[in-house]
């Protein structure tokens, strides 16, 4: 009779179990290959893993097993997706962001090399595991009985995940109202509601449930009718947050000191600080020496892609969405106040240049919507129109060819912007123009212990050659006097393979304050060099300069004017944590003080609900289209 039983049983069992197994272990991946901790995730996958299976129990046997297949290598996708994600950049992604990796596939090989041989291992293990899965699938009748206590058993499980979902978020001190914990960067209630962090919101509810709110929130809400309330309220909680945190702008020792003059602007691709000295970039330290040089420049990652992240932040002075939107989802916004159309509506020409494709981070439709009135690529001037030409393994081909050197140093008033390659990942002999910079540079080869680092300088070196030549091209001009050279950083070297040779080079006290990248303006008729120390962050660069340049205009920005005495300077970062004077604060805690006692003069509660509603303005901007208003 027993045996009997089990043979009854055993079927529906594995019907049951074989699906939540494979469900289950597809969290796994992610949860085990990412620095994610607590059970909480786990928990939440396996309530969803159960509710997979028990749909897929009263499903008959083909069905199922089409449903299984396609549910079950969706998630292992986007698991391997994101856990990979995460080895390289140490972030999660939202769904929408899956569309930037087309354009890293240039990358690929060197981007292969981050990831770990267990999760490589593991992932194959789960694709083939699939393909078992769904072989070992048994064929069952599903009785109007089981039918039944399936269906309870699923009901009762989805309606204990909000349950669950109270219990992971207890950790909160005030997870339920709006207290200073509401706004610290470690709320996860926060994190869940605004939908701001993925990691964050992957730790509290696991891969399942982040899915799910990710497609409904970034993917179907968007498109339901819009409530004029709801945009009423974004617009009121924008123009509460300048009214908070920012005074007039009023004229400053700055204001207008380069009014009237041409300005280019140089996207410095991966140039870290301690890169920059004397030996390997000469002309860069000369440059910062005699003119502006911002010492406390933080460039912090919204969104997911780093470089474009500072590219858009430094013209429009917001920075990308980290809702789970794309940046280029907004390319239909009016950038009104944006660095390249206040300039053209100055009487000023505005051009981006760059090696790459125009369907790079979509340069060649989000460059003209920024303002910039083309996006000139350098592939268009070669003889075989290829973008990895040997020509082009210097940025100063931008100069070395007539055509492009005639509309970069135009003859009108020009706003143009240069977007580097030179220092570029990868930092191997795999690479063609890290090859191309070691044999113009070979002296740095050996120079480290860390291979990579010898690359990193010799490319540096081929960054700092195109100062030198613009400088140079800019006299034989006669437009040297006449023009100012803004350097901006897009971020630091993270891509290194070696990220611990890299933190030994940057020597700084805390992790986070890797962030700060050299920044500086250059003009030629400066009696006296700036240092600025306050901090400040890419945010900042839009506004100062227009206080620079004399440019007045209506609109506020999320940066200010780094000039502007009653800025006392900050750097925000995505996740909540923040960099002022006197303290470094991440998850939860000081973790740094720049000066005895420094902690002191830091109100933390004030400063977290400024970095959040911060985050929050700077998405409800773009979200909203609040400078079409």
């Amino acid at each position: 009779m027993f045996r009997s039983f089990l043979r009854r049983i055993r079927q529906p069992a594995a019907a049951l179990l074989i699906p939540w197994l494979s469900f289950f272990l597809a969290d796994i991946l992610v949860y085990a290959f990412t620095d994610v901790t607590g059970w909480y995730a786990l928990a939440f996958s396996a309530v969803w893993a159960g509710i997979f299976s028990g749909i897929l129990f009263v499903l008959p046997r083909l069905a199922a097993r089409i449903v299984f297949v396609l549910l079950y290598y969706g998630a292992v996708t986007y698991a391997i997706l994101q856990t990979g994600y995460f080895q390289i950049f140490g972030k999660f992604l939202w769904l929408k962001d899956l569309l930037y990796l087309r354009d890293g596939a240039e990358f690929a090989g060197s981007v292969f090399s981050f990831l770990s041989p267990g999760f490589v291992a593991m992932s194959v293990l789960l694709l083939l595991w699939g393909i078992v899965a769904c072989r070992l699938y048994p064929k069952t009748s599903c009785s109007r009985m089981k039918f039944l206590a399936v269906a309870c058993c699923v009901i009762t499980a989805v309606s204990l995940l909000p349950y669950l979902l109270d219990l992971s978020c207890s950790e909160d001190n005030n997870s339920r109202g709006l207290g200073t914990d509401y706004y610290a960067g470690k709320s996860l209630r926060r994190a869940y509601t605004l939908m701001y962090d993925a990691k964050k919101v992957y730790s509290l509810c696991g891969l399942y449930q982040t899915v799910g709110r990710d497609i409904a929130i970034h993917l179907i809400q968007p498109l339901l009718p819009g409530n004029q309330a709801e945009e009423t309220a974004q617009l009121a909680s924008i123009e509460a947050f300048f009214d908070d945190y920012q005074s007039e702008a009023a004229p400053n020792a700055m204001t207008g000191r380069f009014a009237g003059k041409n300005v280019i602007l140089v996207l410095m691709e991966s140039a870290d600080d301690w890169a920059i000295n004397e030996t390997d970039a000469p002309t860069i330290t000369k440059m910062m020496r005699e003119g502006i040089y911002f010492t406390n420049m933080y460039t912090p990652l919204y969104g997911s892609v780093r470089t474009f992240n500072t590219e858009f932040t430094m013209n429009t002075g917001v920075f990308s969405p980290t809702d789970g939107n794309l940046t280029f989802s907004y390319c239909g916004n009016a950038f009104s106040e944006s660095l390249p159309n206040l300039f053209r509506k100055a009487g000023y020409s505005a051009n981006a240049f760059h090696y790459n494709s125009p369907t790079f981070y979509s340069r060649g439709i989000m460059d003209p919507a920024m303002g910039y009135e083309n996006y000139i690529c350098y592939a268009d001037y070669t003889e075989n129109s290829n973008m990895f030409s040997q020509v082009l393994n210097e940025d100063t081909f931008v100069l070395t060819n007539d055509e492009l050197r005639k509309q970069l140093l135009c003859e009108q008033p020009f706003c143009n912007f240069v977007i580097s390659r030179n220092a570029h990942m990868p930092y191997s002999s795999q690479d063609s123009v890290s090859r191309y910079a070691m044999e113009k540079y070979p002296q740095y080869k050996g120079a480290d212990a860390c291979e990579e680092v010898g690359y990193y300088y010799a490319k540096i070196n081929l960054l700092d050659d195109f100062f030198a030549l613009l400088l140079d091209e800019l006299e034989q001009a006669d437009l040297l006097e006449n023009t100012v050279i803004v350097g901006v950083t897009d971020h630091y070297s993270y891509s290194m393979k070696d990220q611990e040779r890299m933190l030994e080079l940057s020597d700084v006290p805390v992790e986070l304050m890797v962030e700060k990248t050299p920044c500086f303006i250059w003009s030629a008729d400066m009696a006296q060099p700036v240092t600025v120390e306050k901090t400040c962050n890419t945010s900042d660069i839009l506004p100062t300069l227009l206080n620079l340049f004399g440019m007045e205009t209506d609109y506020r920005y999320i940066g200010q004017d780094v000039f502007n005495p009653d800025y006392a300077g900050y750097a925000i970062f995505s996740d909540g944590s923040w960099i002022t004077d006197e303290v470094v604060y991440e998850n939860g805690s000081i973790t740094h003080t720049f000066s005895n006692g420094a902690e002191a003069d830091v109100d933390v509660n004030a400063m977290n609900e400024l970095a959040q509603r911060y985050i929050e303005t700077s998405n409800l901007i773009l979200e909203s289209d609040y400078y079409a208003k």
